[in-house]
């Protein structure tokens, strides 16, 4: 080859480096939680707008289902309650869609990466949905609509978390399984049923949140609320269903312990005398009954991290999902792995890790100026939590799909490298700029959820919220003004820090 046609060639080959080089560090470095790192700021100034903006600009064509779950939730904040549920039933229809729809979009994301598949939400993150849009509701003075969406909550939750198992290795989702029933939900659904007098639906709402706080509060990480436990006794004392309550003392003896309620005082020596005692739980007569929901940060969101696997010479690799696997095992312990073999090549791809939030919100004080009335918050939610369940349970499943993904284009790269080095250097700067982890997810949801309750003589009131730190400390207190409550009646108010 004459040394004019080498040099051409080097300097095409220089070329195409910089070229690809350039699309690495423009393109493949960029991830959905980079796009959107303004989003959460922007919601801590309370710029509605300008978060709406980033949502419109950033938002990919296989981020539509984000799209619009948060546009409704910024909308929520804006108060724009009609226009928010409008985004939130038409992500009910989108993810419905995507959750039934086949999985043909793999393939691609083998030689590009998973942002290439349509997102598909967390079974955490949909169960919010019905509840953001009872909210609405609610607002909107619908409560007939706020219980509708109640009914859904846990239909939703179960729906999506058995679709998501199914696409895990056996034995990875089993945790994920156990705190399917979302306690906090199946609690919120029966203060609505309660609220609109459906109180034989309330007591069975009731009844599944309390076994739900039994069986999972310590994993979650939650507080047990003494009103779940009273409100189970004022129901079943109007329902009759005494001996149902007895067996559910027996069955949640925490949730009842909370309360002080955990068996009939000596007072109560038959049970006539006890049916008795149960009839007389009830509110103050004049009285209305306040919830108040705090929502507090934001949830663990994703980011993306780097790994290195090696290739062996001499092997083939035919069996792909044998070596994914194989290789995924030895991440912990690379030395064992890689002992008496020569390693050929190691190929770098990207994974997202879950990073939890610091947590620094404990809960609030709320005071109503009323001679004194306060009540403190109780944990009743904990998403970040719910957020590290589900991903722990998937990650096996994301490692050994992102370490299929990097030998599936190592080895493209390889044999089209037989045929031409240019070519062969293409598909491998190709697939180094096309990797990149998917660290998408419902970014605005909040870190966790805290109820307090307080009966209020009927009225109209300026709420006084003093936000706490883990130790107790003030951090912050803002006033919530002209809430209106009536005798007999229930009150909702939600409000976010952030």
């Amino acid at each position: 080859m004459k040394v004019s046609s080498i040099r051409q060639s080097q300097g095409i080959r220089a070329w195409v480096f910089i070229l690809l080089t350039s699309v690495l560090l423009l393109s493949g470095c960029t991830t959905y939680s980079d796009k959107f790192s303004n989003l959460r700021p922007q919601l801590v100034e309370g710029q509605y707008d300008s978060a709406l903006t980033t949502v419109e600009e950033e938002t990919g064509s296989k981020d539509r289902l984000l799209y619009h779950l948060e546009r409704g939730l910024i909308l929520h904040f804006s108060e724009r309650y009609t226009e928010s549920n409008l985004d939130f039933a038409a992500a009910d229809r989108l993810a419905d869609d995507l959750f039934t729809k086949s999985m043909s979009q793999g393939a691609l994301s083998l030689i590009s990466n998973d942002n290439a598949i349509d997102y598909r939400a967390r079974p955490f993150e949909m169960a919010m949905v019905p509840y953001y849009k009872a909210l609405n509701y609610l607002y909107l003075g619908d409560p007939n609509g706020a219980q509708v969406e109640a009914r859904r909550a846990s239909q939703l939750l179960n729906k999506y978390v058995n679709a998501s198992v199914k696409g895990m290795r056996q034995g990875d989702g089993d945790l994920l399984m156990q705190v399917r029933n979302n306690a906090f939900l199946l609690y919120n659904a029966g203060m609505l049923y309660d609220s609109d007098g459906e109180i034989n639906d309330a007591f069975t709402a009731y009844r599944n949140a309390a076994m739900a706080f039994q069986n999972n509060h310590t994993i979650l990480d939650l507080d047990i609320p003494p009103s779940l436990a009273q409100d189970l006794e004022r129901v079943a004392g109007r329902m009759g269903f005494y001996s149902e309550l007895e067996q559910l003392k027996k069955d949640c003896p925490q949730v009842f312990a909370v309360a002080g309620l955990q068996a009939p005082d000596d007072s109560v020596k038959t049970p006539e005398d006890y049916e008795a005692a149960v009839k007389n739980k009830g509110w103050q007569a004049g009285n209305g009954e306040v919830v108040f929901f705090l929502e507090a940060g934001f949830v663990a969101h994703k980011t993306q991290v780097r790994f290195d696997f090696p290739v062996f010479e001499g092997e083939t690799y035919s069996d792909s999902d044998y070596w994914s696997w194989q290789i995924y095992a030895g991440l912990g312990n690379m030395q064992a792995m890689v002992k008496g073999r020569r390693i050929e090549y190691w190929v770098s791809v990207a994974a997202p890790e879950l990073q939890d939030p610091l947590g620094v919100i404990g809960g609030a004080r709320i005071s109503a100026g009323v001679g004194g009335s306060h009540a403190l918050t109780y944990q009743v939610s904990n998403l970040s939590r719910k957020a590290r369940i589900n991903f722990d349970a998937e990650k096996p499943t994301i490692f050994f799909k992102t370490i299929a993904r990097g030998l599936t284009k190592y080895l493209a790269s390889k044999e089209i490298g037989k045929q031409s080095d240019v070519a062969g250097m293409l598909a491998n700067l190709f697939g180094s700029a096309t990797e990149s982890a998917d660290t998408r997810s419902w970014l605005t949801l909040p870190e966790n959820i805290h109820l307090a309750r307080m009966s209020l003589p009927a009225g109209i009131y300026d709420l006084k919220v003093d936000v706490l730190d883990r130790r107790g400390h003030v951090l912050t207190t803002q006033v919530i003004p002209g809430v209106e409550v009536k005798a007999g009646a229930w009150k909702f108010v939600s409000h976010r820090v952030f």
